[in-house]
Order: structure tokens, then C-alpha cells, then sequence
């Protein structure tokens, strides 16, 4: 792994609560516009968006470079696809849709930083764009060197710091934030977006040998269950309340100790010498390394339960109202 993404460590920033809104957006700016007090959060933002966009100019520039004067005229295919965990795996299968439409392509795939480790893991991306927060997508979007871009946003998407909504430049083919959830998955839904065949594979990850060992020294039981109990939506929880009914009836009937990761732990304050928290001490592939080999996953609508989807565990997934959504359905089966 090129990079260790620490996106499920207390001491590391949370991901970007951001997403996509109904409400309307803002003009974009120019990232060296709008200077804003250092002192503050957005002044804070602001800056490392700054320091981001120059180094991927120059990093992103002599990649493309390189890769002219060695490989002569590759076909250049940009994936944008910034936030969030689940989003991106879901979209998973467009990277290995295009590899077979072009072999010879340089795909690259613009995601937030802490994300990367999801792509840095693939085989078939030759190049991971590590950006502050989605803002930065939208000074690349028209980068000369892209022979292609795949963007996988749908309209409405934007960063809570910056506060710049963002559209496809190619439009967003009828799909937005009030009806992505009615296609018959997410992957169709921004597959659609993006002007693609819309299909419904199967998410894959790619997990490595560091993520096992750590995952072989947590010396987990042989048999235990995960649960994963908040997403970044309160609106998609079940709450603590439910969430201890439930590791109580596993631990009435079936006895099996229940593991619970993310960020956060909902279940810390239970006495039961069953349970075991894992919460903020995992990478992302090492929560999967963990998901992997249990015997079943509990959670809500969240990146973990794309998590196990995307490396073929046995799941149970909450879904309930959403949104404007009375039922809807997802890549998670």
C-alpha cells in the first residue's frame, strides 16, 4: 500500500460531512479568491486547499510528463468520485468497466485524501489525484492533460468549508439528490450521471498483507459478529438504545462476541465480556480485513456495510425512511 489512510484513527480528522444538498450552490471560485482569517476553521480549510491544488498541479504534471515521453500517447481518463467511503466503493466496478472499453488508458481517479487508501490499493489505477475536499475536483475538472473525465458527482455535491456547489460540466443526465436512490443500485445511479452503461456488479476490494497482519495481532476471536452502528447521517441510525437491544438478544441467544468499529463507539459503555471495541483504532482496509473474516455483519446504510459488500461477507443492513425516500435501495444486497 502507497499510502496508510487513517480515515477510522481518533487522533486523524473526520471524513468530510458533506454531500450532496437540494439547496442551491455558489459560483466557483477561484481558489486563490476569497482570502479568509487564518484563524478560522474555513480560513484553516482554505489554506490547505491552496497548498493541495498547487502540489497536485506540479505532481499531476510531471506524472503526465513522464508518462508522454515513456508510454507515448496513452488516452488519459480522469474518475472523479471525491466523498464519500460507500460512494466510492460503489463506483468500484467503473474503474474495471473502462480498463476493458481501453486497456491501454492512464486512469486516474480524483478522490479526498482520506480515501486514498481505497485507490492506492487498485491494480487497475495507475494514478491517485489526493485532494483537501471536493472544492478542489472543480479547478481540475477542465485540466488540459484529461483526454476523458468520468465524474461521478451528481449535482448538489460540495464541501462544508468551501460551500461551492458543484455540477458536471456533461450534466448529470436526469439524475440528482431528490432520485438517486430510486435506480436499481447506487453503482446505476452515478453510472448513469456520468453518461455510462449502467450494470450492476459487484464492488471489489483489494485488501493487502500489512492490513492481515495488523488484523492477525488484534487476535480476534474465530467466531464473532461486526457491527458498525453509525453512519454520517443521523438520519440513517437506529440509535444506541436499539443497537444494545440488539447486542443483548446476540448475546441471550447465540453467545457470540460482537466487534463493533468505525469512529465512534455506540455500544462502549456495555459490561458484556463479549464485546469488544474497536473503534477509531483501524485503517480502512483493516476494518474490511476485519469485516472479512467474521461470521456477520449489523449495520446501517454506511461505508462499512459497502465494506462488506465489497469483499463478499454475510451482511444484514437497516434500511428504513430517508430523505425523501420511503424505501430505497443500494449496492449493499
Amino acid at each position: 500500500m502507497k499510502n496508510k489512510n487513517l480515515n477510522f484513527r481518533k487522533q486523524r480528522k473526520k471524513p468530510i460531512t458533506g454531500g450532496a444538498s437540494p439547496a442551491p450552490g455558489f459560483d466557483p471560485v477561484p481558489p486563490l479568491a476569497g482570502l479568509r482569517s487564518p484563524f478560522s476553521a474555513a480560513g484553516r480549510h482554505q489554506h490547505s486547499l491552496w497548498l493541495s491544488y498547487a502540489a497536485n498541479r506540479i505532481r499531476l504534471a510531471a506524472r503526465l510528463a513522464a508518462l508522454r515521453a515513456t508510454a507515448g500517447r496513452r488516452p488519459v481518463i480522469a474518475i472523479s468520485q471525491v466523498v464519500h467511503l460507500g460512494d466510492i466503493l460503489a463506483c468500484e466496478p467503473v474503474v474495471r468497466q473502462l480498463r476493458r472499453q481501453q486497456p491501454d488508458a492512464f486512469i486516474i481517479w480524483a478522490v479526498a485524501r482520506e480515501y486514498r487508501e481505497l485507490i492506492d490499493s487498485h491494480p487497475d489505477i495507475d494514478y491517485t489525484l489526493a485532494l483537501e475536499c471536493p472544492t478542489e475536483w472543480i479547478y481540475f475538472a477542465d485540466h488540459g492533460g484529461f483526454d476523458r473525465v468520468i465524474d461521478l458527482t451528481f449535482p448538489g455535491r460540495y464541501c462544508p468549508h468551501c460551500k461551492i456547489s458543484w455540477s458536471p460540466r456533461g450534466g448529470s443526465h436526469g439524475i440528482h439528490y431528490n432520485n438517486y436512490l430510486s435506480s436499481r443500485s447506487l453503482l446505476a445511479a452515478y453510472q448513469r450521471c456520468a453518461g455510462l452503461p449502467q450494470g450492476d456488479e459487484t464492488p471489489r476490494l483489494h485488501l493487502d498483507s500489512s492490513g492481515q497482519r495488523a488484523v492477525d495481532g488484534l487476535e480476534l476471536p474465530e467466531k464473532f459478529i461486526v457491527v458498525h452502528c453509525q453512519s454520517n447521517d443521523s438520519r440513517k441510525d437506529l440509535g444506541s438504545k436499539n443497537w444494545q437491544r440488539i447486542r443483548q438478544y446476540i448475546d441471550t441467544h447465540y453467545g457470540l462476541p460482537v466487534v463493533e468499529i468505525g469512529l465512534q463507539p455506540v455500544l462502549a459503555g456495555t459490561s458484556s465480556a463479549r464485546y469488544r471495541n474497536l473503534c477509531g483504532r483501524l485503517t480502512i482496509l483493516q476494518s474490511a480485513e476485519v469485516i472479512r473474516r467474521s461470521l456477520l455483519f449489523l449495520g446501517t446504510d454506511s461505508g462499512p456495510g459497502h465494506l462488506a459488500n465489497a469483499v463478499g461477507a454475510y451482511g444484514i443492513i437497516a434500511l428504513g425512511k430517508y430523505h425523501v425516500f420511503k424505501k430505497y435501495i443500494t449496492t449493499i444486497p
